[in-house]
């Protein structure tokens, strides 16, 4: 045997023994990690297991709000059409009545108000000079105007 065939022997046997030392380690890392994976496998099941139920959960909400939501705009349409019938029939009596309020809050200032709060109007005469006169002119001449009236 030559030295040649020996220094390959040798170089040999040290590659195979790295290999087996790579493989060793390589099978080390493995086991880490499928040991990991199972531990990831079991909090993901559990996991899964809670979201299932939540979202079990919150469907189950979503259809009971759904069903109120559904509920509440039929109240909702039922509301708008009694008012709106409501006010079809109420219209008329209320406006006549809200008139003939106005009309006796009128005639009830008018009766309680003072005897010299109450300004005489005389009739103007119209006279040879003032036949021309204009309507302003005329009504300027009264002592009380139909705002002060009005507020009293």
């Amino acid at each position: 045997m030559s030295t040649i065939s020996v220094v390959l022997i040798v170089v040999a046997i040290v590659g195979l023994v790295i290999v087996a030392m790579a493989v060793q380690s390589l099978i080390t890392t493995l086991r880490s990690l499928r040991s990991t994976v199972e531990d990831l496998r079991a909090e993901t099941l559990s996991a899964v297991a809670e979201l299932r139920a939540t979202v079990a959960l919150a469907n189950g909400e979503i259809e009971r709000v759904d069903s109120l939501l559904d509920t509440a705009e039929t109240v909702g349409a039922r509301v708008e059409a009694t008012s709106r019938l409501a006010w079809l029939v109420m219209r008329n009596p209320l406006v006549k009545m809200a008139s003939m309020s106005v009309a006796s809050d009128r005639v009830a200032r008018r009766l309680t108000r003072d005897e010299r709060e109450i300004a005489v109007v005389t009739p103007l005469a119209i006279s040879a000079g003032e036949r021309g006169s204009s309507r302003r002119k005329r009504q300027s001449l009264n002592t009380t105007s139909r705002q002060d009236r009005r507020t009293s």
